[in-house]
């Protein structure tokens, strides 16, 4: 078992725009991971690469690094920043949002 957990959920922003919660958690005991766990980490098999997805959760820079490379295929990608109570977004291949563009969502629950 990966010491990195990811599960999809299915939201959409405040403005209505359909996306999908990438939610990370680290398992291990301590909450440290090493860039070997990378080894074998891969997307859920329910992604949607025909919608955004907003990464989210904690982890190191070199883990999200991985995901939004791992994302690409998306419709675009963002990552949620609680400061900013939204997703940047870091790429995308859609016009309907913009690198740099903040959208605002309130995270959902498990």
């Amino acid at each position: 078992m990966n010491p990195i957990e990811l599960k999809i959920i299915p939201h959409q922003t405040q403005d209505g725009l359909a996306y999908q919660l990438l939610r990370l958690r680290i398992a291990t005991q301590d909450g440290i991971i090493t860039p070997e766990d990378l080894q074998g980490l891969k997307l859920p098999q329910n992604v949607q690469f025909s919608q955004g997805i907003v990464i989210e959760g904690r982890g190191s820079i070199w883990l999200y690094g991985y995901l939004v490379h791992e994302c690409h295929p998306a419709a675009w990608v963002g990552c949620y920043d609680p400061r900013l109570e939204g997703a940047v977004v870091v790429a995308t291949h859609k016009h309907e949002v913009s690198v740099g563009q903040v959208l605002k969502l309130s995270l959902p629950s498990d």
